[in-house]
């Protein structure tokens, strides 16, 4: 007899109860972490994710808010209805809205006359388009291949007038 047993348990019997410590206290950690990342998901101390979900969330977002501001979007207002005065009191009520307003005038010769109203724009002007759609009741987005950023609205013969900003101070005769 030459061994001497010290700790009164076998090799295996010690391997077995380290195992299982490490796989306890893995667990245990799994657990917290868990318990971590629900606690930051439910304060909402996370930012929004990549997947599908949070792209929705960002796209109705983007719907409700414009993008751009009307004192960033310059506009030509045209008369197609043949109505004398609609584009001049369109432009200032466009203007009390915040509109920039490069030329007032009659439309062009041979230019078809809409409907209500047409909005003309190029590819990079989609969004400032939209935004004066809001203001404009029954606009239709047309749009063309310019490349300036300057948009066109079209007046025509059953146009509804565009109501002035209420909070400016300013009259409007229209």
């Amino acid at each position: 007899m030459g061994y001497v047993r010290t700790a009164g348990m076998s090799t295996a019997a010690r391997r077995r109860r380290r195992r299982a410590a490490l796989v306890l206290s893995a667990l245990l950690l799994l657990l917290v972490g868990i318990g971590g990342y629900a606690v930051a998901y439910y304060q909402g101390w996370l930012p929004e994710g990549d997947g599908v979900a949070g792209d929705a969330d960002a796209t109705t977002a983007t719907a409700e808010v414009p993008a751009v501001l009307a004192e960033d979007v310059t506009v030509n207002v045209y008369n197609a209805s043949g109505a004398a005065g609609i584009a001049g009191n369109t432009a200032k009520a466009l203007a009390t809205h915040g509109f920039d307003i490069d030329a007032v005038d009659n439309a062009p010769s041979g230019t078809e006359t809409p409907a209500v109203a047409e909005i003309h724009h190029g590819v990079e002007g989609l969004q400032d388009a939209e935004l004066l759609a809001t203001y404009v009741e029954g606009a239709v987005l047309v749009e063309d291949a310019r490349q300036i950023d300057e948009i066109d609205l079209y007046i025509g013969t059953d146009f509804v007038p565009v109501e002035s900003a209420p909070d400016d101070g300013a009259t409007s005769t229209g």
